[in-house]
């Protein structure tokens, strides 16, 4: 395993994932045999108080006005909802999640042929994202 860590979190990956950040800070996170790619966006930190459900609900809203329905999530310390959906090419699973006063949103995507394949080792990974102290 290796531990990672940015500016506003840490994570660990098993050696077969390969770590990088694009020019938006995206954390982008691919397995060796480039079936699954996680991408991390960068967080919201709000500035009194928690993240509630109701913030998780207004970051959802298009998914949700676009028919989707998204599920109650729970990622280690992490909880919002998941929200999975296929386009032409790929199955999408896409995280909301707040955990004090940070939320971040996770999409996963796959070919539509491996859908399922790396839900173990994805969540597994997920559950290692901790925030930092600003």
């Amino acid at each position: 395993m290796a531990v990672h860590e940015i500016d506003w979190c840490t994570l660990e990956l098993p050696d077969e994932w390969e770590f990088s950040q694009d020019d938006d800070d995206v954390i982008v996170i691919e397995d060796e045999d480039g079936v699954s790619c996680i991408e991390v966006f960068p967080p919201v930190i709000v500035e009194e108080g928690d993240v509630t459900d109701a913030d998780i609900a207004e970051f959802t809203a298009e998914l949700r006005e676009a028919g989707l329905r998204g599920t109650r999530a729970r990622v280690g310390a992490w909880q919002g909802e998941l929200f999975e959906h296929d386009d032409e090419e790929y199955h999408w699973r896409e995280w909301f999640l707040r955990q004090g006063n940070c939320f971040v949103q996770v999409a996963c995507h796959c070919l539509l042929e491996h859908a399922g394949m790396d839900v173990a080792a994805v969540l597994e990974i997920l559950a290692t994202l901790e925030p930092r102290e600003a």
